[in-house]
């Protein structure tokens, strides 16, 4: 037990140091590729922001936000907008490019970091990040967010690496072999838009390219 917690840190510890390095080029990487798994990026990105339809009043949470690159799309002001990310160096990234944003340096699969939010949001969005967690996380993330961190009526939209089922899953392993990270784990839409809505969650899914999606995602309401 011991042993594969320790391996988890390094493993943790040695991501969160890739992104640290990969902060410089990291936007101008986004921008000059469209290769897997980043085929249709800037499409997904745009698909969130429609689904998420955020007001000028509203303030927005950003799961992974990195350098800001998808926050800076928001029709608000950095002062509502609140981002969370592991590494410090993409962080300082996004503070430039989001002056008065509230950013928080934590990895999201460990400890209790949305203790440190303070408040709920009218959305919470995240983009390419869900990806680097099993699927029993990510459904365990998606109901701590609901119950903790979302306002009645809010929602939680996610663009991320994702297939409309497992045969296309099986597909794009073989078609992009090359490209394939065998250590993530990329969304198959079938089976987990049904887990989640068994937990009373409405789920939209919308896909974008042959290997991204959105996922639109709000708490049933009681017609009652």
């Amino acid at each position: 037990m011991c042993k594969n917690a320790a391996s988890s840190t390094t493993q943790n510890s040695e991501r969160q140091k890739l992104f640290d390095e990969w902060a410089e080029t990291y936007d101008q990487d986004l921008q000059d590729g469209d290769s897997f798994p980043f085929i249709g990026y800037d499409a997904v990105l745009s698909l969130m922001l429609e689904m998420g339809a955020v007001r000028e009043n509203h303030i927005v949470l950003d799961l992974g936000i990195g350098t800001g690159n998808f926050a800076r799309r928001f029709p608000i002001p950095g002062a509502q907008i609140w981002g969370v990310d592991f590494s410090q160096a993409m962080l300082d990234k996004a503070q430039d490019a989001l002056p008065g944003a509230h950013l928080i340096q934590a990895d999201l699969s460990v400890g209790d970091w949305m203790a440190g939010l303070c408040q709920r949001f009218d959305g919470i969005f995240s983009a390419y990040t869900f990806h680097e967690f099993p699927d029993e996380d990510k459904i365990d993330l998606i109901m701590k967010l609901a119950e903790k961190c979302l306002i009645q009526g809010g929602c939680i939209v996610i663009g991320d690496i994702s297939f409309n089922s497992s045969d296309q899953l099986a597909w794009a392993n073989r078609q992009f072999r090359d490209l394939w990270d065998d250590e993530e784990y990329y969304w198959c839409a079938e089976p987990l838009t049904d887990r989640l809505r068994k937990f009373g969650l409405r789920v939209e899914y919308k896909q974008v390219s042959v290997c991204a999606g959105v996922y639109r995602i709000q708490v049933a309401q009681n017609d009652q």
